[in-house]
């Protein structure tokens, strides 16, 4: 029968640790607390989970399999009613594993900041209890953060696959890959994903998932860290999403682009820049790229000769106020923008006709910048296809 130790959790919430046997380093004390403590994991492999009895199985034999030992598993489990716990307590035979049952449901954010304050491994990396990693993801990362250490954290792409895990069709969801790119994007959508992240803990004990949010709690965390810490992502599969109907992104999802909205406000007013509903409304669609509908997905309105007049000025002001308060790295933010104004002007012309779009394109303070983004998209592309598609 495996030990239970019951000790007092965040916000009163009792929690019950079970350990199958005593691990192979010392609990956590104000001793050992040092990443580089004596006995103490080089990584702590964090999952989240709340009714997540359908996939932690796979979730766990994937950690579990790596080929990099020198882990902890620790597993959160919310107060989930279904047989999470029991499936989570299967796997206490290896003393790897650490698993924290909740006696009440806090939250995702909330378990994941409890997570890190029992985390004691120099490094956090983060996996979703319905998705899986492949086997040399920890060895990856690590090597990776190891040979640069200017980097907090670092993420990589992800292969999709179903509700019966299997891949969907070579399905692959990219991210930028280089620390200034991936900076930019977060102004558009979150650049990094959480189940492939592996961050250095020192960082995370200064910032906290965000309780008040809900979703996206992610998204809002990567964003608030970029103005002081880098992040890069590995151009391979190093974790596998999973698509299936129960997921928070799907059955949420008009309330997580609330959120977004959210998001993108607070760091429009980093920047000093004023903006409404309808503002922030253009702003999502501006890089959206998925289903090129010729109208605004919330209001119906079309992508049209006013539209493309709107993003000329919004871009325009998002590159001068940049430029006058430097939170998002240069050339990168102009390439970024670049990019949507081009995007922009395919999905206007739709409607307007390419005639009265080239004149706008013309006429367009970003015009200067789309040659040197050019030859630098060029270069990125052939990295990639050459297969040295490694951030610096």
């Amino acid at each position: 029968m495996p030990r239970v130790e019951r000790v007092d959790g965040a916000a009163e919430n009792v929690i019950i640790r079970v350990l199958s046997k005593p691990m192979p380093w010392p609990m956590r004390t104000a001793s050992n607390d040092c990443p580089h403590a004596t006995g103490a994991p080089r990584v702590t492999v964090l999952i989240a989970a709340f009714q997540a009895g359908r996939y932690i199985d796979e979730a766990i034999e994937s950690v579990l399999a790596q080929t990099f030992h020198d882990f902890e598993l620790l597993i959160i489990d919310d107060a989930s009613t279904d047989d999470t716990s029991n499936r989570v307590c299967a796997h206490t035979g290896d003393p790897r594993v650490c698993a924290i049952t909740h006696i009440r449901n806090i939250g995702r954010a909330a378990s994941r900041n409890h997570g890190i304050d029992l985390a004691r491994g120099e490094y956090i990396a983060f996996l979703d209890a319905d998705d899986r990693c492949e086997s040399s993801r920890l060895e990856q990362q690590l090597a990776y953060l190891d040979s640069h250490p200017e980097i907090t954290g670092v993420g990589s792409w992800m292969a999709l696959i179903d509700e019966q895990g299997n891949r969907l069709d070579d399905q692959i969801y990219s991210l930028p890959l280089e620390p200034d790119h991936v900076a930019c994007r977060m102004l558009f959508e979150c650049s990094l994903a959480q189940p492939a992240m592996m961050v250095r803990r020192y960082a995370l004990s200064s910032y906290r998932y965000d309780t008040d949010i809900a979703l996206a709690e992610d998204y809002e965390l990567w964003a608030r860290m970029i103005t002081t810490c880098r992040f890069a992502n590995l151009a391979e599969p190093l974790t596998c999403y999973r698509r299936h109907a129960e997921q928070v992104s799907v059955n949420q999802l008009h309330a997580q682009q609330h959120v977004d909205f959210d998001i993108y406000g607070r760091q429009l007013a980093r920047l000093g820049i004023t903006y409404d509903q309808q503002d922030l409304i253009r702003h999502e669609c501006v890089f959206k790229r998925y289903g090129r509908k010729p109208v605004l997905e919330h209001t119906g309105a079309p992508l049209d000769i006013h539209y493309l007049r709107w993003c000329n000025a919004w871009l325009s002001e998002l590159r001068a106020a940049n430029a006058q308060y430097r939170i998002y790295p240069e050339p990168a933010l102009s390439d970024m923008l670049v990019s949507c104004w081009i995007f922009a002007c395919r999905k206007a012309a739709r409607n307007s006709g390419w005639l009265r779009v080239a004149a706008e394109f013309m006429r367009s303070e970003l015009r200067s910048a789309i040659v040197p983004f050019m030859k630098r998209h060029m270069k990125t592309r052939l990295r990639v296809r050459g297969g040295l598609a490694r951030p610096d």
